[in-house]
């Protein structure tokens, strides 16, 4: 029976294997798609908000990331332009 529990260290090795494999230049999509998935984690309680900003700051910035508009929300006036 597998666990639930998250662990940091094989996040980061994870993460590190997709720098690894773009050679420092990991996609916007995929960097997009980590940073969904570790604030996921980080809204269920599975991570400290300490652990995100380590794993999340493995990743290139993202512009107008929308994992950031989608975790902060939108106003209801935003979503009627």
């Amino acid at each position: 029976m597998q666990s639930n529990v998250v662990s940091i260290d094989g996040l980061k090795y994870r993460i590190q294997c997709d720098v690894d494999f773009y050679v420092r230049n990991v996609p916007e999509r995929v960097a997009i798609a980590w940073m969904g998935y570790l604030s996921a984690l980080l809204e269920w309680n599975l991570l400290t908000i300490s652990e995100y900003s380590i794993l999340t700051k493995m990743l290139p910035k993202v512009e107008d990331n929308p994992v950031v508009a989608i975790m902060l929300g939108r106003d209801d006036a935003e979503s009627l332009e």
